[in-house]
């Protein structure tokens, strides 16, 4: 073994000039490659022995020495790394041009609109260096070194980038007690920072890592995993927020980060399809539960309180305009609730159609709507008050459905209901208010001829009317054409018994003068929904 003690003696002695210098041995080529060609050597002399050797001994010191060559090389491959200069000449190249060889420098990544594009990190001759290092390192058995090497050079270049797209990796932990304002705020950041990072910044560390790692697949996995950590803790910002966000004015941020992390999946690398597809899950939780909240917001808002006038009350503005409004996104919607409420996947591929899982949701949440609004109108403990509110609040709904895709999605079965609603609570109006009316000029055949008992009757129609009009005109009626068609239909009511009775009483010869002409009580009422209509 004396052969072999001299060829150790040999090495240690030629590898410690290099180990010893306290400059980088890539700042001179030649020593680079004469230090190379060393550890090359000693490797090679390793293998020889493993086959042959059991002097423990002396493997121990050729392992040692390999292990001080390899710490060397760790600390040249974190150097050339570190401290690459870079020109944003040379920032990106576009994915189906082929990489040139050109050894410029780079910036760290700028904004940019084209998401086709690879940023060079580093330099094309960094990068053959590092390869030439990585080639030794995994063959003296310190792949993972070389790899977590890699990946504690690189965190400072994807800080900054990261940094350059207006965020930063722990965006969940400094916004816990933030206001939903500044989240949003924060949102819309995020959501091009994210994209940025999945469409550009992750491929391009992809590439880079399979370029330096080349021939070791396993150790630029790793490497390229572990490198882009601080990438994937932009993550938790999405899963803080689909935590958070569980009320109804959340949803639409919400929506728009769900789309968001959809459209990485076309380009997301396989590595990271776990951490996308179980956020992807826990918005889409979320946006489900925020449609729960918003129900029960329905639901739940205390029937204590109506519009004086019977006009629209507040939560009947406020959920419809929310619905309109989500309906701007109703395929992302309809992606999102696939399989709720008893449908089908086929669903997804028809999502206008009123069977659809989200039709059957906004369906239920108006139809809930409804319901707590005929508990509202109880309040009033005046019938005619609380059929005009329903009214209000009916054609409010009608006029919102059919101004948006809400139309489309509810369908026309869902239509005849809520217009038959409407229809049956004017019918209740004109039977509770102008009825009685009606009931005060019914004549008995016995009193046909006697001027008195029509007269009184026409005098308490009058006065009946008068009531109703000073009442009346201080209701509203939201919609104008609704005004016209009121007037219309208490008009077929009322005048035709009216102009009876006035017929009657001209027969038996007294003045008809002291009465109103059937034409200004037609007038009075005209004026009484031009009145209400504002």
């Amino acid at each position: 073994m004396t052969g072999m003690e001299d060829t150790l003696q040999a090495l240690d002695d030629l590898i410690s000039q290099f180990l010893c210098l306290d400059r980088p041995l890539w700042s001179s080529s030649d020593d680079a490659d004469a230090f190379l060609e060393a550890v090359d050597d000693l490797t090679s002399t390793i293998r020889s022995l493993d086959s042959t050797s059991t002097d423990h001994v002396l493997l121990e010191s050729f392992d040692h020495l390999l292990e001080c060559c390899s710490l060397r090389l760790a600390d040249e491959f974190q150097h050339l790394i570190d401290t690459s200069v870079f020109d944003a000449s040379y920032s990106y190249h576009n994915t189906s041009k082929n990489h040139n060889d050109d050894d410029g420098h780079i910036l760290v990544a700028q904004p940019v609109r084209n998401f086709d594009i690879i940023v060079d990190a580093l330099p094309e001759g960094v990068i053959f260096e590092a390869n030439r290092i990585v080639r030794r390192m995994v063959a003296a058995g310190f792949g993972d070194s070389c790899a977590e090497t890699y990946a504690s050079s690189r965190h400072n270049f994807i800080d900054e980038s990261i940094a350059r797209l207006g965020v930063h990796a722990h965006m969940a932990e400094k916004f816990q007690s933030a206001s939903w304002e500044e989240l949003e705020t924060q949102i819309t950041r995020w959501i091009p920072a994210i994209r940025g990072v999945f469409h550009i910044l992750i491929p391009s560390e992809r590439h880079l890592c399979g370029r330096i790692f080349e021939g070791f697949t396993a150790y630029s996995d790793l490497a390229f995993a572990t490198a882009c950590q601080p990438f994937l803790q932009l993550l938790s910002f999405a899963n803080f927020i689909a935590a958070a966000g569980k009320n109804p004015e959340c949803l639409f941020r919400m929506v728009d980060m769900y789309d968001a992390v959809s459209d990485m999946f076309p380009v997301l690398d396989k590595a990271f399809n776990h951490e996308l597809v179980a956020l992807r899950e826990c918005l889409k939780s979320s946006i489900k539960g925020i449609f729960m909240a918003l129900e029960n917001l329905v639901r739940r808002d205390p029937s204590v309180s109506c519009p004086v006038d019977g006009g629209v009350h507040p939560i009947t503005r406020y959920m419809m305009n929310y619905l309109v409004a989500a309906c701007v996104s109703r395929h992302t919607l309809e992606e999102v609730m696939l399989s709720e409420f008893g449908c089908s996947e086929t669903s997804l591929i028809e999502p206008d159609r009123p069977t659809s899982s989200l039709a059957v949701c906004l369906a239920w949440i108006v139809d809930v709507l409804v319901q707590n609004l005929e508990s509202k109108s109880k309040i009033y403990h005046h019938v005619p008050l609380s059929c005009v509110f329903l009214i209000n609040n009916g054609n409010y709904i009608i006029k919102k459905v059919n101004g948006c895709e809400l139309k489309l999605l509810l369908g026309e079965d869902w239509a005849k209901v809520i217009y038959s609603k409407v229809n049956q609570w004017v019918l209740e109006y004109r039977r509770a208010t102008w009825g009685k009316a009606v009931m005060i000029l019914e004549m008995d055949n016995r009193f046909c001829s006697d001027v008195n008992a029509m007269s009184e009757k026409l005098s308490r129609f009058n006065n009946f009317v008068d009531a109703i009009c000073q009442v009346q005109s201080r209701w509203v009626l939201v919609d104008k054409q609704q005004a016209v068609d009121f007037s219309t239909l208490v008009e077929e009511l009322v005048i035709p018994p009216y102009r009876d009775v006035i017929a009657m009483l001209k027969a038996t010869g007294a003045a008809r003068e002291s009465y109103m002409r059937p034409d200004n009580v037609k007038s009075r009422i005209q004026q009484l929904f031009k009145a209400m209509a504002r």
